[in-house]
């Protein structure tokens, strides 16, 4: 007890010691933050280890300004300026870490116009909170609650210009040697496109195009700061002469061409549309007792059972929503999908589709401005977007969050069955997360299912209302005399990632991985076609291309990301926002090690999805299509 009492005697007479704990106090509380998210992540990414030099070095070039510049302040001042830093990285912290539990991924500037829907998922995203991440946050808040004490207590250097001159000149070189030291550290870029660009360090963090690996590479503060000074360079300064220059020089060594017809072109030529978007609606959902008429039309009708919904881009809802019109996928390191509604998109579902003289509409219960749908569904081109919750003349007493008053209600099954030849996009809504108290229609016992827990017993009549939705939607087109004439294409938009034991979907699909994991429905169906199970690999963006050859309209293949299915030029992978890829034998997320015969196939395959990731991103920056219209 004596030595303590010495120490903390000493300390309260020695200034230097006094700030040398004040000092080590704000670097640990911040420091610990990113060290420990990192360790975190591997677990899901493992681009680059927690332990590596570099995101290190960049967090601590990153503390040291964060002091200094709290240094600069007098002391409360300087109380208040590093509780704010402190607490604002604690609360970021907190939401990386259930983002990642939630989505499998970490976010970036530009998923925070994506609140809306992380509004739908909060509740359920606190209820993942861990031992590990109250462990984190409570140390780090701890120590800045004692560093904050010493400050309080600690006696205060003269303040000159000798003090302002030597702590701006630590803060620079401080700063900048580490920053030096960390991108030093990060070794050489591959300069062409291939495989290797996929997994090269230096290459993730000069692209910084997925905020996963940009954390690992990155850390904490370099990833926040980097991500958002690129997000607003991005916004207001893209480079599109450039770009398109690039891409025209791709193009010219590319094969360019029309479609070719198969043996499936033109199988639906003349025929309506319906194309519905079902929410959460997870193939573990699709059994006999809970969705009877999707069972039933996954036996009569074209069943494929490999398709994959994997993300890019901030939300995972308007991501397939946009990839299943257009073909292409969101970008990760710009503005929302959504506010790329100023690009012009003349070969997505809808303006090929308008083109055939279709009427083409979109229908989903939510308010018009929920991810911009009225201008960017417009943009997709869409005739009209009805959004049900906005049109007032509509009943008010139905529910339209239940999907079923979509097609109960004469009005709303107006706007999606023409007499003219029609193309009717829908989004269904029943199947949305929450499933608990914070879900309405959770509390209303719609179908009779009572399960053991209250989640999946919401679950369960949720789907059902989707799938009720479907059986009366058929059997009002057959009342109508519109069923021989109409065909359903059918998909969901993502895995059911609100509920809440994820490793039981897991152990249901027989997989271990939060990217085979999103293996979920996709069907076609018509009266006049005999039932096949596809086992073809495809992903959401495949969907366009197969589409319009089934319907007898020719496009330009090398402008879609996605292949048509049944064309010899499809190739029989899906591919990861981690560029990790699966091709139904072999999942491949460079953690694993491969036999020397599978290397080549490897670095190809890596090669090629490096290509379209790049391709796309450059397509939707920079609205390349109207270039090549005025061109």
């Amino acid at each position: 007890m004596k030595v303590v009492k010495d120490f903390w005697k000493k300390m309260q007479e020695n200034i230097y010691v006094q700030h040398f704990f004040i000092l080590a106090g704000m670097g640990f509380s911040l420091l610990i933050l990113d060290v420990m998210l990192r360790y975190f992540s591997n677990q899901y990414v493992l681009a680059y280890r927690f332990t590596h030099a570099s995101p290190l070095f960049f967090s601590i070039s990153w503390i040291f300004l964060f002091i200094f510049i709290c240094y600069l302040l007098p002391k409360k001042g300087r109380m208040v300026l590093y509780t704010i830093i402190t607490v604002s990285f604690n609360i970021l912290t907190l939401a990386q870490i259930l983002h990642m539990m939630v989505l499998n991924r970490f976010f970036g500037l530009s998923d925070l116009f994506l609140v809306g829907e992380g509004n739908d998922y909060f509740g359920f995203a606190l209820k993942k909170i861990d031992g590990f991440t109250i462990l984190l946050i409570g140390v780090s808040m701890l120590t800045m609650f004692f560093t904050l004490v010493l400050m309080k207590k600690a006696k205060e250097f003269s303040r000159n210009t000798i003090y302002y001159s030597l702590v701006l000149s630590l803060g620079i070189v401080l700063f900048s040697s580490f920053r030096y030291f960390a991108i030093d550290r990060l070794g050489e870029a591959v300069t062409e496109i291939g495989w290797e660009q996929a997994y090269n360090v230096k290459n993730i963090y000069l692209d910084f195009n997925n905020q996963s690996k940009n954390m690992e590479v990155a850390g904490l503060y370099e990833q926040t700061f980097r991500n958002s000074y690129l997000f607003v360079k991005n916004y207001f300064n893209v480079e599109k002469d450039e770009i398109h220059q690039e891409l025209d020089e791709y193009f010219a060594k590319q094969d360019v061409h029309d479609s070719i017809e198969n043996k499936m072109t033109g199988t639906f030529k003349g025929k309506n549309l319906i194309f519905v978007l079902m929410e959460s609606i997870d193939s573990w959902l699709v059994q006999e007792d809970i969705m009877p008429t999707l069972v039933k039309l996954e036996k009569e009708g074209w069943n494929f059972t490999n398709r994959y919904a994997p993300t890019f881009g901030g939300g995972q809802t308007v991501n397939s929503e946009f990839a299943a019109n257009t073909g292409l996928y969101a970008v990760d390191n710009s503005k929302a999908i959504y506010n790329f509604d100023s690009n012009y998109y003349p070969y997505s579902v809808a303006n090929q589709f308008l083109n055939m003289g279709y009427q083409v509409d979109s229908v989903h219960a939510n308010t018009a401005k929920f991810y911009n749908r009225s201008n960017f569904h417009k943009a997709l081109g869409y005739s009209n977007h009805y959004a049900l919750s906005d049109m007032k003349e509509l009943d008010p007493s139905y529910d339209y969050f239940l999907d079923t008053s979509m097609v109960k209600n004469d009005q709303v099954f107006d706007l999606i069955v023409k007499d003219e030849p029609f193309m009717t996009f829908i989004t269904t809504y029943s199947a949305h997360l929450p499933y608990d108290d914070e879900n309405p229609n959770c509390g209303k016992d719609l179908y009779g299912y009572h399960e053991s827990t209250k989640e999946r017993t919401c679950i369960y009549n949720l789907a059902h209302d989707t799938d009720e939705f479907l059986r009366i939607l058929i059997e009002k087109l057959k009342d109508a005399g519109k069923l021989e004439d109409t065909v359903l294409v059918l998909f969901t938009d993502h895995y059911m990632y609100g509920y809440s034991d994820t490793e039981e979907i897991q152990k249901k699909k027989g997989v271990d991985n939060l990217d085979l994991i999103q293996n979920v429905p996709f069907v076609i169906w018509s009266n006049s076609i005999k039932h096949k199970e596809i086992r073809t690999i495809m992903d959401t963006a495949d969907i366009p291309p197969t589409l319009l050859n089934l319907f007898g309209i020719t496009y330009p293949v090398n402008y879609f990301v996605g292949t048509d299915v049944f064309s010899d030029e499809h190739e029989n992978y899906v591919y990861f926002s981690k560029n990790s890829f699966y091709d139904g034998k072999m999942y491949y997320n460079g953690k694993q090690k491969v036999k020397d015969k599978d290397k080549e196939k490897i670095q190809n395959t890596l090669k090629d999805i490096q290509e379209k990731m790049n391709l796309n991103e450059k397509i939707v920056l920079s609205n390349y299509f109207e270039y090549l219209n005025k061109k």
